[in-house]
């Protein structure tokens, strides 16, 4: 976010400033090249002072390693962690570039939708040039840590065993967009059972 506002800053204020000037010198500066001259330098000093506003120290991208930046937020009281145990799960494939999504039965039978890219971290990899690896979610037991205040997963900690998928889902499709049944990652669903979710997800859609 702050990139994006350094680039309106730079952008807006060199769009002024060739604004005043072609106001007052309608054919540019002579000779010609002193232009451009003098809007690179207005550039650079734009650019410069972005850097100052948006910037700020404190504000630097970390290079803390992950483990590092978990404990920090956590001695800041940041993060909320909460276990489930799960039953039954069954999986809707991507849409374009949103993530995969699963619906988990929980054992007092409520249902949690998660859904994201960070849950191809869990999936089975098979390639010959990675390490293979099995598929390690969903699983019985679970925890899921988030951020306390902004609400994003920070970490997904798998425990217990693997749990088969129940069946794998088309995508969402755009008429599911349209009638908001998009489910937001993190969402537990207290009034519909596991069975009516999947039976949604599995109808054919007429044509």
């Amino acid at each position: 976010m702050r990139t994006l506002f350094a680039g309106l800053f730079c952008i807006i204020g060199l769009l002024s400033c060739v604004g005043v000037v072609f106001n007052y010198y309608p054919d540019g500066f002579k000779p010609a090249w002193l232009t451009g001259v003098f809007f690179a330098v207005v550039l650079l000093v734009l650019v410069a002072v972005s850097m100052f506003l948006f910037d700020r120290p404190g504000q630097k991208p970390s290079l803390k390693s992950f483990a590092e930046q978990l404990a920090e937020l956590e001695r800041q009281g940041l993060l909320v962690s909460e276990t489930y145990h799960a039953t039954r799960a069954f999986r809707v494939e991507e849409f374009e570039d949103e993530g995969i999504h699963y619906f988990i039965e929980l054992a007092d039978n409520r249902i949690l939708c998660l859904n994201g890219q960070y849950l191809y971290d869990y999936e089975e990899i098979k390639d010959a040039s990675e390490s293979n690896q099995p598929r390690k979610f969903p699983c019985t037991e679970f925890t899921v840590v988030r951020h306390k205040v902004a609400g994003y997963l920070v970490d997904l900690k798998v425990a217990g065993e693997v749990l088969p998928l129940d069946c794998v889902a088309p995508p969402f499709d755009k008429q599911d967009f349209k009638r908001d049944l998009i489910y937001e990652d993190g969402l537990v669903i207290c009034d519909r059972p596991y069975e009516d979710l999947k039976r949604e997800r599995l109808k054919q859609r007429p044509a």
